[in-house]
């Protein structure tokens, strides 16, 4: 029986230069599921864009870290603002959680409003879902909806949090990342998963044209790096030799 692969590409919705490379890392390379910032400024067009794309599976990405919330949220938001003062706030254990199971249900009825569906599964933006205060309500979250999320297991087990009912695959890296991206990392990455004799697993991804957003972001050309990897013909083949099938969260 063949291995499930999910490659998913984080942040749709943040520019068009960020769409349109998840795009073109689906029709022609080996990404086959997204997460999208619904208050991203660009998220319209991601929408649209999926509309032409069915075999794309689309997530949410849960925001707390950039942009404005959909939701009042003086407890963490600055002059309107989200931002990466959030892991300060969490290590005073001064989160506020009533704002973030809030926020969290707002951005998950945008999402279906955009879309016109539910998403595939959830995970977030600066991986603040593992954050060990707010996975339990994440995690509770997307299994009363009934969908799948992200799970980083190191975390898991590094801040002894308990799973939820909520679909998952058995393994997940963010290691495709960084100065050094080629095939040869991602295949390195995929290396490891089956050495874990994990049956599915989902590799983060991050591919983008550069614009004027996709500049702003401390990871930035590495995205156009990512992109030249992800649309290889050799790794489809390379992927496919070592008994992996692409497929989205749904197939879990």
């Amino acid at each position: 029986m063949e291995n499930l692969l999910i490659v998913n590409a984080d942040d749709f919705g943040l520019s068009k230069g960020q769409n349109y490379g998840i795009v073109e890392a689906c029709r022609h390379g080996v990404v086959t599921s997204t997460t999208a910032l619904v208050n991203g400024e660009a998220i319209e067009h991601a929408a649209a864009l999926s509309r032409t794309l069915p075999e794309l599976g689309v997530g949410m990405h849960f925001v707390l870290t950039l942009g404005m919330p959909l939701t009042l949220m003086p407890g963490l938001a600055r002059d309107g603002l989200l931002g990466k003062w959030i892991w300060e706030m969490a290590e005073r254990g001064a989160l506020p959680l009533e704002e973030i199971a809030r926020e969290l249900d707002c951005q998950f009825n945008r999402f279906v409003d955009l879309f016109g569906r539910e998403p595939t599964h959830i995970d977030s933006h600066h991986h603040v879902h593992m954050i060990p205060a707010i996975f339990p309500l994440v995690a509770a979250f997307a299994a009363r909806k009934g969908v799948a999320m992200r799970v980083d297991r190191q975390a898991l087990a590094l801040h002894e949090l308990t799973l939820s009912d909520a679909p998952t695959t058995d393994g997940y890296s963010s290691d495709f990342y960084g100065d050094e991206i080629g095939e040869a990392l991602f295949l390195q990455v995929l290396d490891a998963s089956t050495a874990r004799g994990e049956r599915s697993f989902e590799v983060m991804a991050h591919p983008a044209f550069v614009d004027n957003t996709v500049r702003k972001s401390a990871y930035c050309w590495p995205r156009l790096a990512e992109l030249d990897v992800l649309t290889s013909a050799s790794l489809k083949y390379a992927i496919a030799e070592r008994g992996y099938r692409l497929g989205t969260f749904r197939d879990l």
